[in-house]
């Protein structure tokens, strides 16, 4: 029952708060607060979403749309509209709650057909539940029109009398007409056609979100001034405050189903004088059937451009948000985190082609044979700690150490292609004839193969047509072709032809040695004259963090004196992305393990608890053990900063992000280098420089399992103990 009334709850909050595409719970509560300035309005539209809620869940319902209201904001402003219209009476609930399954059925239907197209059907449920009301009602004698003045607050003299309106008249004669005209228009959203309304609301849109705030006062004064310049209606915004069309439009454009950026600003501005247009000609329409327009602008001018934009042939810097997080600020700082994060990232991962450590003997532009359209090439080649490539005396192609080592597929793919049958040079000789040897290519998408070239003559593995997995042996290394000496070469191109030029693509994960030390590189070109090898993973560390749908993992959590437990478990969403969900405060992470790194995409829930301070300690690990790497990360702002510093961010985030936030982390403590049983990860989560704002982590792996993990925030230390 409890969780029953917890579904309830969060249902009927997030049906007021996606009208502003928001699922704050606080401003759903200022919203609903909003909509009782007319009693039988916000009754109205209450009961109407009550109603849907149940309805909807008994008829089994996508749980997570009823949920996050998708089903159901439709339903509120139609419950809202028929409490501002009609009078209450046993004839009016019979109505509304005859509406409310009209319009639950409406956006179902919507939810899932305007799916396919990946463009939202906004207010179109709302528009044609409406309107079928009011039209079916005019022949309905027992449905009365409630009487009551458009505005609400007039209404109050008969609860407050007259003093109250004069309170009321006094406030609004110090408000600037244009600021009265736009408290009303955003109040007119819910049918609150007055100051008081328009004031919470924009007030709970403040502090909800900063950008959403600014674009809501740009696309109205950009409306409203574009109107006024072409010497339009004005009674349209100025009386029945239509206007809103011009918020909501600039808020869906400028910051929630677009990135928040300069260009996102300028579309809202250029869709503004769009509205204008559609009111005006949609509203000559509408008058003669007597059916007020709504939202109707909004919903058809932000469907177009969506639609648009989700067809167009190039991608330009204009983003659709991707991962919807209903904040126009979280939407703007994941894309811009995952920029700087991903920046290299490509749809195929290569990886190196060998086991062990290898030399570049000659990278992209090399002086040698990597000119011009094969320049983006690597010749790989085995040395000793003096650099020398063979054992002595290196006359026969024996004495070199790369000489009959595994070549490895570096990616899954087909086998399109395979040259074989020409013998090893002899020392310091080369074939010009059949200058690349022995060669396999591999397809691994369209305009993605890989060549792997001087292969030993007769050593293949695999046949034309096979299907090879990341890693799988595909021959022996040899010095077929223009080759003086045994060595690898290796290169991407975009067709399967022996003699395709090269393509510039990067090697998803890889190590540089120098000195005993090494450095992670992810998505980086090995450089000529550098030891590159593989991220091999290390059993603790990869077992310690293989975090599979279906674990559970408890936690005796000590804050001070204090101590409590803490729940976590794994699951997988229908799109297969992982994630932790704490049971103890429903805080949610998820993560990705591509047996390389572990590494955490979003976190949303408290912050308070310990899977936030686990998502910010464990936001990058690489699962295999390297003495001396350190792994750097950015971090995003929204998931680090608070109060007043983000509150101004937020502000001119869309132009410009000043705050910064870095993980790093490295190994410490290990007991067997070679083969660890025991390690620590020291990390540490940093805002701007210096140790001002500085978060440290201590995990303490042992016995394949995350034993202990430690968090030091200012003068707050937080220990973790794993129960197993």
């Amino acid at each position: 029952m409890k969780e029953q009334l917890k579904f309830l709850r969060d249902s009927i909050a997030c049906s007021y708060s996606q009208v502003f595409f928001s699922d704050n719970r606080w401003f759903a509560l200022l919203l609903g607060v909003a909509t009782f300035v007319d009693p039988y309005t916000g009754i109205s539209g209450l009961l109407c979403v009550i109603f849907a809620v149940i309805l909807a869940k008994l008829l089994g319902f996508n749980p997570i749309l009823i949920r996050n209201g998708t089903y159901t904001y439709n339903v509120l402003l139609v419950g809202l509209a028929i409490g501002f219209y009609f009078s209450f009476n046993p004839a009016f609930f019979v109505i509304l709650f005859l509406a409310s399954f009209l319009t639950l059925m409406i956006s179902a239907w919507m939810a899932s057909s305007f799916a396919a197209k990946r463009v939202p059907f906004l207010s179109l449920p709302f528009i044609f539940s409406t309107w079928i009301m009011l039209l079916s009602t005019r022949t309905f004698q027992t449905i009365k029109l409630s009487g009551r003045i458009p505005g609400a607050i007039y209404n109050w003299g008969n609860i407050g009398g007259a003093s109250l309106l004069s309170i009321y008249h006094k406030t609004a004669a110090f408000i600037p007409h244009l600021a009265v005209i736009y408290f009303k228009s955003i109040g007119g959203i819910f049918f609150q056609y007055n100051l008081v309304s328009g004031i919470l609301i924009t007030i709970g849109i403040l502090v909800c979100s900063r950008i959403a705030f600014s674009l809501s006062i740009i696309g109205f004064m950009i409306g409203y001034l574009f109107s006024y310049l072409i010497q339009g209606d004005m009674s349209e915004l100025e009386y029945s405050y239509i206007g809103f069309n011009f918020i909501l439009s600039a808020i869906a454009i400028g910051g929630f189903y677009f990135v928040p950026s300069t260009r996102s600003y300028l579309l809202a501005i250029i869709s503004a004088p769009l509205i204008v247009l559609v009111i005006s000609g949609l509203g000559i329409i509408s008058i003669s059937y007597q059916l007020p327009l709504y939202s109707l602008p909004f919903s058809f001018v932000v469907m177009l451009v969506i639609y648009v934009f989700e067809n167009r042939y190039t991608i330009t810097k204009l983003h659709l948000v991707e991962f919807q997080k209903y904040s126009p600020e979280k939407n703007l700082y994941a894309h811009h985190n995952n920029m700087e994060r991903f920046k290299n990232d490509t749809y195929v991962h290569i990886h190196l082609p060998y086991y062990g450590e290898w030399f570049v003997s000659q990278g992209h532009d090399g002086d040698i044979t990597h000119k011009d359209d094969f320049r983006h090439a690597w010749d790989f080649v085995i040395t000793d700690e003096t650099k020398k490539t063979y054992r002595l005396p290196g006359t026969d192609v024996k004495d070199f150490y790369c000489y009959g080592k595994p070549v490895l597929a570096p990616a899954a793919g087909q086998v399109v292609a395979i040259e074989d049958g020409v013998d090893d040079n002899v020392i310091g000789d080369v074939n010009v004839e059949k200058n690349w040897g022995n060669t396999i290519i591999i397809k691994h998408t369209e305009f993605l193969y890989s060549k792997l070239s001087h292969i030993k003559n007769d050593s293949f593995k695999v046949k034309n047509g096979d299907y090879v997995k990341k890693g799988d042996v595909l021959a022996l290394c040899g010095s077929s072709g223009r080759s003086p000496e045994p060595h690898l070469h290796f290169q991407l191109q975009s067709t399967a032809y022996l003699n395709a030029g090269t393509i510039d693509y990067p090697i998803c994960y890889y190590l540089t040695k120098e000195d005993e030390k090494y450095t992670f590189h992810s998505f980086d070109n090995p450089q000529e004259g550098e030891t590159v090898l593989k991220a091999t993973p290390t059993p603790l560390i990869s077992q310690a963090f293989h975090f599979v749908p279906g674990m559970k993992m408890n936690f005796k959590v000590t804050r001070g004196a204090e101590t409590t437990a803490e729940s976590w478990e794994v699951f997988a969403d229908s799109t297969n992305a992982t994630y932790f969900y704490c049971k103890t405060t429903g805080s949610v992470a998820f993560f990705t393990n591509n047996e390389t790194l572990l590494y955490f995409l979003s976190f949303s829930g408290d912050k308070n608890s310990l899977l936030y301070y686990f998502y910010l300690g464990a936001h990058k690990v690489l699962l295999g053990y390297y003495s001396g790497v350190e792994i750097h990360e950015p971090l995003p702002i929204s998931d680090f900063y608070g109060g007043i510093s983000k509150f101004l961010q937020d502000f001119t985030a869309p132009f410009h992000i000043y705050l910064k936030a870095n993980y790093s982390a490295k190994f410490t403590d290990v007991d067997n280098e070679q083969n660890p049983g025991k390690v620590k990860i020291h990390s540490n989560a940093q805002k701007g420089s210096g140790d001002r704002g500085r978060i440290d982590f201590e995990m303490e792996l042992d016995n394949n399992m995350i034993k202990k993990f430690t968090a030091k925030d200012n003068n707050l230390c937080i220990t973790a103990e794993n129960i197993v």
